[in-house]
C-alpha cells in the first residue's frame, strides 16, 4: 500500500523545484504540432517516473530518455513523413517543446490524483492506456465507474466540448470534468489597477481571481496546484449526483467551478 500523503509531499516538493523560467523559450516553439502516433506518445514514460513510482526526473533528463528510446525507428519515420530535408536538431527542438507542454499538463493531472488519493478512501486508478483515450483517472463509487477528466479553462468560460465516446463507455459509466483554471493572475491584477479598463470588465476579473484564489495555489516558481477544499467540493458534488446520473452522463466543468 502506498503512503499517498507522503508521496504527495514528495511530488509537491518536486513541482516547486521545477525551473519553469528555464524552459520559457519552449512555449514559443510550435514546429511539431502534428498528431503524434501511438508509438511516439510519452505517456508511458511519464507514468513510470511520476505516477507508478516517485523516481521524479527533471525535464531535461526525461526528454533525453524519450529521445534515445524513440529516435530509431519511430522519430526517423516521423521525420521522413513530415520533416524531410530538415535538420535533426530542428526536429529535436520541436519535439522538446511539444513534449514539455504535455509534461506540464500531465504533472498538473498527477497533482490532482496524488491529492485526491491522500484525502479520500475512494482511490483514483490511472494508467497510460486509459489516459490516451481521454480519461485521466477512474474511481468506483457503489459499483459505478466514474471517469475523471482534467479540463483547462480560462476566464473566457469555454463551452464544454469533449464528447463521451463509445470507446470510453467501455471503461466508465459517467464522466466528471474537473476544471483547472488557467489565468495570468499578475496580468489580471495589473488590469484591475488600470483606469482605462471598464468597471464591468474589472468585475469579471475580480470574479476570476476570487475563483482562482479559492481553489488553486501558485507555487513560488509559478506552477499552479489544486487546493484541498476544492477537491473536497468536487468529491461532495460527485457523491451527491452520482446515483441520479444515467449511463453515459457527464458532470460538466461549469457544474463544479462556481463563478
Amino acid at each position: 500500500m502506498r503512503n499517498w500523503s507522503e508521496d504527495l509531499g514528495k511530488f509537491e516538493k518536486f513541482l516547486a523545484e521545477i525551473d519553469i523560467q528555464k524552459y520559457s523559450q519552449l512555449k514559443r516553439i510550435k514546429t511539431v504540432e502534428q498528431d503524434l502516433p501511438k508509438e511516439l506518445l510519452p505517456l508511458e514514460l511519464f507514468y513510470h517516473y511520476y505516477w507508478n513510482t516517485t523516481d521524479f526526473r527533471d525535464y531535461d533528463e526525461i526528454f533525453e530518455i524519450y529521445w534515445s528510446q524513440k529516435l530509431n525507428p519511430h522519430i526517423y519515420k516521423f521525420i521522413k513523413k513530415f520533416f524531410y530535408g530538415c535538420s535533426l536538431q530542428f526536429v529535436e527542438e520541436g519535439f522538446k517543446a511539444r513534449l514539455y507542454r504535455i509534461w506540464m499538463s500531465v504533472l498538473t493531472q498527477f497533482h490532482f490524483q496524488y491529492l485526491w488519493n491522500s484525502l479520500f478512501v475512494e482511490k483514483l486508478v490511472s494508467y497510460a492506456e486509459l489516459d490516451a483515450m481521454g480519461i485521466d483517472a477512474i474511481l468506483e463509487l457503489g459499483g459505478i465507474k466514474v471517469g475523471i477528466q482534467i479540463k483547462k479553462v480560462s476566464y473566457r468560460r469555454e463551452a464544454s466540448s469533449r464528447r463521451f465516446t463509445k470507446r470510453q463507455r467501455k471503461y466508465v459509466d459517467v464522466v466528471v470534468e474537473v476544471p483547472y483554471l488557467v489565468v495570468n493572475t499578475t496580468e489580471l491584477e495589473g488590469k484591475l489597477k488600470n483606469p482605462r479598463v471598464k468597471e464591468h470588465t474589472k468585475a469579471k476579473y475580480r470574479s476570476t481571481l476570487k475563483v482562482f484564489n479559492a481553489n488553486f495555489s501558485k507555487l513560488d516558481n509559478g506552477f499552479v496546484i489544486f487546493k484541498e477544499d476544492y477537491l473536497k467540493h468536487i468529491h461532495d458534488i460527485v457523491l451527491e449526483k452520482i446515483n441520479s446520473l444515467g449511463e453515459g452522463a457527464k458532470i460538466t466543468y461549469d457544474e463544479i467551478l462556481l463563478w
